[in-house]
Order: structure tokens, then sequence, then C-alpha cells
């Protein structure tokens, strides 16, 4: 398949942070911000309240020449409407992020916790891929066999068309090589049953678009569906689902992980005889909360907008932060979206036919 060659890591890449976003404040994305800043050759530039953002980066221990600080006098708030707050609202730090990379003055833009903000003030001022119809929040997750698979949509559009899915699963291919370096990622669909004849109407109807145009179109690896239990096993790289049960699928996942961290350090510390018994596991435990820590993957990419935009947990600490800006600077550096553009010209989904 043709796609379009990684930058060097010498060309410039500049990545611009909403500084006043998150459940934090501004001092876990700066800290975050100067981080990734101190490891990477690229640019970036942190958007909000001048007078905050200084005084957060005063507490830094270096000064980074890497970092700058670009005005942005108003803040999206997580209780409003997104499309209201975007016409209401032209110096929001989320909307002048999202405007420098329209402008060329940013190759990437990365928000912390108002997804739908995100969602809306991207799509207004980045406009859609040529071809796509909705975006998805691509998720990447943990698998029983160590590596990643990618849960699209996250929660970017709730109401989806068979056509939807067949675009998300051919967006999470091309994010599943690039970025993760899967090799012929397997794409399946979330299900409730491993059969063809399984799911609800736009699930049998998705399976039945999928193998259509599979049999003229080489857009990407398609093995059937999946069940929940599949999601984590390992044997799939792609998972396409509506935003409705992607989002509830993500949130469900990370409470069992949390839960299950939670008993463990319980039961382990309880009494006298556990706690010293539990000594040799703690790193085990730590490494296991790394495997299942939202932080360490930093941020999930809205696939389907014309630019690069990450979008971070609200409860995103320095670590996620760091995380999400490396996740943007590779994201930009293996030229994502250029390579969607490539795939969906080659594949244009037929229509779905009966």
């Amino acid at each position: 398949m043709t796609s379009a060659p990684s930058l060097h890591q010498n060309e410039p890449v500049c990545i611009a942070v909403d500084a006043m976003g998150g459940d934090k404040g501004p001092q876990e994305v700066v800290r975050g911000v100067c981080q990734a800043a101190a490891g990477s050759q690229a640019q970036f530039v942190l958007v909000g309240a001048p007078a905050d953002l200084q005084e957060e980066m005063a507490r830094s221990a270096k000064k980074l020449a890497n970092v700058r600080i670009e005005p942005a006098m108003q803040v999206i708030e997580m209780g409003e409407a997104p499309a209201v707050a975007f016409r209401k609202k032209p110096d929001a730090s989320l909307v002048v992020a999202a405007r420098m990379v329209r402008q060329k003055k940013a190759d990437a833009f990365i928000s912390i916790g108002n997804t739908g903000g995100a969602m809306v003030v991207s799509l207004l001022t980045l406009g859609r891929i040529p071809g796509i119809d909705r975006p998805a929040i691509a998720t990447p997750l943990p698998t029983r066999k160590g590596g990643l698979v990618v849960l699209l949509d996250a929660g970017a559009t709730v109401d989806c068309t068979p056509e939807n899915l067949y675009e998300f699963a051919l967006m999470g291919s091309v994010y599943a090589e690039r970025v993760l370096k899967i090799a012929q990622p397997r794409v399946a669909i979330l299900s409730n049953g491993e059969e063809d004849i399984k799911g609800n109407d736009l699930v049998k109807r998705a399976h039945a678009l999928f193998r259509q145009n599979l049999e003229t179109r080489d857009a990407f690896c398609f093995v059937g569906n999946a069940e929940g239990r599949d999601v984590f096993s390992g044997e799939v790289d792609v998972v396409a689902c509506d935003g409705f049960v992607g989002n509830i699928a993500l949130k469900t996942a990370e409470g069992v992980a949390e839960m299950t961290l939670s008993l463990l350090r319980e039961e382990l510390t309880r009494k006298l005889w556990s706690r010293l018994a539990a000594a040799p596991l703690l790193p085990l435990m730590r490494g296991l909360r790394r495997k299942v820590d939202y932080a360490e993957r930093g941020g999930a990419p809205l696939l389907g907008v014309n630019g690069v935009c990450i979008i971070g947990h609200g409860r995103s600490n320095a670590q996620a932060v760091a995380n999400a800006c490396r996740a943007a600077e590779f994201a930009v550096r293996q030229q994502l979206v250029e390579n969607i553009k490539c795939r969906i010209g080659k594949a244009q989904t037929a229509p779905f036919t009966e």
C-alpha cells in the first residue's frame, strides 16, 4: 500500500498544548511539557494565561529553549456546551491551540480533559479529512500478550452508520501500522459474539459491509467479530465500534483495572504477615500498574480531523502530559494524517447494499 514517508528526526516539529485544561490545572501540564521538552528536539507551545504559566515555569528546575508561551485569556469549562463556547470564546486556550495547527504555526495540539470540547473545536477549526464522515477517538490499550490494541471509537461519535465503522477500522489500521508499528493489523468489530450472525443491526450491517468491500479493496485485514473479552487477548490489533459502546467498554476496563489493583493491595497489606510476604511482590505490582495506567500512554488521537489532535485524560498528571507530548510528536513524525489520506484515497467505501 502507498504510504507517506516518516519525517526525519531533525526536521522541526511544533506541538501546541492547551495548558488550562485538566482537573489538576496548569501546574501538571507545565511540568509534563517541560519533562517532554527536556528530551526532545521538538518545540512546545504552552497556550494559556501568561501570568499563570510563567509562575509555573519559574518553578521548573531548568529553563528550556524549546518551550514558549502563547497567550490565551479564555477557557472552555467542562460544563459548557462546546459549540456555544467555541463561538463565544475565540480566545480560549483550546481554540487558540487548534487555530495554530490550522495556520501552520504548530503541527499538532494537545487537549487535556474536555473531550467534547476538543472534538468540536477540532472539527470546526481543522475540518475533516476528505473521505471521512465522522471522527473517532483511537485509544491504545494493553493486551495479555504484552502489546497494544486500538479501540475506536472511544466516545467521539455515538450514533454511527456501517460506513462510519468502516472508516474507523481503516483509520485505526493506519494508526496501528504507523504509530504502534504493528505489521498488518488484524481488525475486528466489537460484538456480543464471534459468529457473523451475532450483533445488533449496526454490527450485522457493518460486518456485511466489511466483507463486501474487502473482496475488492485491500484497505485492512478484517478478521471478523470480537467479543468484549477478546479486546485484551492480543489476538486482534484494532477493534471498531460506535462511540457509545466504545466509551462504556473503555470506562469499564479502567474501573476493573483500578478495582483489581486496589483489592490486591488491600489483601497484601491487611495483616502483618501479609505485608511481609508482599514485599517481594511490590516490584511486580508496580509493573502491573504501569501496564494498565492511562498515564503510560498519555493520550488518544482524534482520528478523522485534518490535523493531529491528542486528547488526554482529565486526571492527567505530569507523566501523562509528557507522554501525550511524545505521542503527538511521534504521530507528526510518522505523518499519521497524510497516511490516512493516502489509504482513504485508495480505498473509498462502496455504499452498503442489502
